[in-house]
């Protein structure tokens, strides 16, 4: 694997985790789980570790596997591997043109993205954020569809609304779905699971 590199191309120079963690700025517990391929690392720290070695990213794709090489292009490359999940996210909020087209616009952006994600983490968090569309669309259909009843059985609300109670509920789970998107927009911003409520269904 390429993370392995790393490490041979340190253990050559005679240093220590933490100093290549300080000569390159990079924390000692991100060299760590690169090293461990806990985590196959940023465009940024990919670039930063191979600058500090002195290495050329080729040095490491070609030394690697072909499974491993294409990973490591795709890290190295122009578009961060996270920016797929980024585009399936945003992508939910076509909710907002039309209910339930989010379940259409999300698993077309899956579809075409997924040959990107070689790292099966991130795969698994595209499932999951496809999950989450096929959860919130089913969950609020059935809501949808028993307000009204529940509405006449038991509160008798709607008799005194203009506009009637399940466009009311309906704007507070749109409302709730924009909260969640934002939400996993900020976290994948900061590198972390955007979802990790959400079981992966897929």
């Amino acid at each position: 694997m390429l993370q392995k590199n790393f490490k041979e191309h340190r253990l050559a120079k005679h240093w220590s985790q933490k100093e290549l963690a300080d000569r390159s700025g990079i924390s000692l517990r991100t060299v760590q789980r690169v090293e461990k391929n806990e985590s196959p690392g940023s465009p940024y720290v990919i670039r930063t570790l191979c600058e500090t070695l002195g290495i050329e990213t080729n040095s490491l794709s070609q030394s690697s596997d072909h499974e491993g090489s294409r990973a490591f292009q795709e890290v190295i490359g122009s578009v961060p591997p996270d920016r797929y999940l980024k585009y399936i996210n945003l992508s939910s909020l076509s909710v907002l043109l039309f209910p339930f087209l989010n379940v259409v616009v999300v698993t077309g952006t899956y579809l075409i993205f997924k040959k990107k994600f070689v790292f099966p983490n991130d795969r698994a968090t595209a499932q999951k954020m496809l999950s989450l569309q096929i959860i919130w669309s089913v969950a609020t259909l059935f809501i949808l569809i028993f307000t009204p009843l529940i509405d006449y059985c038991f509160l008798h609300v709607g008799e005194v609304l203009e506009i009637p109670l399940f466009i009311w509920i309906y704007l507070v789970l749109l409302f709730s779905h924009l909260l969640v998107t934002m939400l996993a927009a900020a976290r994948l911003n900061m590198g972390k699971d955007p979802i990790p409520f959400i079981p992966n269904i897929i």
